[in-house]
């Protein structure tokens, strides 16, 4: 955590957007914190993007503004992830609230409900998104396909909390939600489309995340038993029950996991034709899968 004293020369020096950066930047180094995270908080609170914060350098921070950056980097120095002290994260352009009950978005994710919009076709779609979490994934399909009906579930009632905030901030009528583990409150029906981006890092590798992740992002939506696998073996056992015959089943999944999840398809789904696909470094993250006709 940072010294007290290193904290009370921002408390009583006005200070420019460019010495209050090079402050922040040696502070969170001296930490080995990220000094990027300090830019990106700037922007943020500023709203000043990269270019503007360089042309307003030389200028006075605002009192308010100086006041939640000095204590954006106290929390900056207890691991807590910028995108938590914001209460918002970026996805696929659009901002969505979140806090610890919920992952922070990544960009494999952005890839895989991309490749979902691409295979949409013109027709209207049931959609399930199983484990929501903030809701970004059945959102951004609401919005982009408002016929569609759409169903998102969570197994945690305070992800929903968040969910539900971002489904009313975006007005998306279409949008459903439930509490459900899996499928197992979920009524027996048939979906076009079902997504879910579960958790899939093993136990064993909790030791290798990153602070920030390990201190305030949920257990809950991160790991998985049987390393990391225990989710897929799950869905897979039973989302034949909940697809239409021509329906589509994707996932997310860790980049050490396309063999085992191939083996897990062959043992109970061998009637199902599955595309793994990589993401923009070139790793197997997400995939499709489909009945054969």
């Amino acid at each position: 955590m940072i010294k007290p004293r290193s904290w009370s020369k921002f408390k009583v020096e006005k200070l420019s957007y460019s010495n209050a950066l090079k402050r922040a930047f040696s502070m969170l180094k001296a930490q080995n914190k990220f000094p990027e995270d300090a830019q990106y908080l700037m922007e943020e609170l500023s709203g000043f993007n990269y270019t503007q914060l360089q042309l307003h350098r030389n200028e006075e921070v605002p009192s308010d503004i100086m006041r939640k950056f000095r204590d954006g980097l106290v929390r900056l120095g207890m691991d807590e992830p910028v995108q938590y002290i914001l209460g918002y994260a970026y996805f696929m352009n659009r901002n969505f609230s979140v806090n610890e009950h919920v992952l922070i978005p990544r960009q494999d994710t952005e890839e895989m409900v991309q490749k979902i919009i691409d295979d949409h076709g013109s027709s209207q779609k049931n959609i399930c998104d199983i484990g929501t979490g903030s809701g970004i994934i059945a959102i951004t399909l609401g919005l982009e396909f408002p016929d569609d009906e759409i169903l998102a579930t969570d197994i945690l009632k305070e992800a929903l909390q968040v969910a539900k905030l971002n489904s009313e901030n975006y007005q998306t009528n279409n949008i459903f939600f439930e509490q459900s583990d899996l499928f197992k409150d979920i009524s027996v029906q048939k979906f076009d489309v079902i997504v879910s981006n579960p958790p899939y890092i093993a136990e064993s590798e909790k030791k290798d995340m990153d602070a920030s992740v390990i201190k305030y992002e949920p257990d809950l939506a991160l790991y998985g038993q049987d390393n990391g696998l225990e989710f897929y073996e799950n869905i897979v056992k039973q989302v034949d029950n909940y697809l239409n015959d021509d329906g589509i089943l994707y996932m997310e999944f860790g980049f050490r996991q396309k063999n085992a999840i191939k083996q897990i398809f062959y043992d109970n789904l061998p009637d199902y034709v599955v595309e793994f696909h990589k993401d923009m470094s070139g790793n197997y993250r997400y995939l499709k899968a489909k009945k054969e006709m």
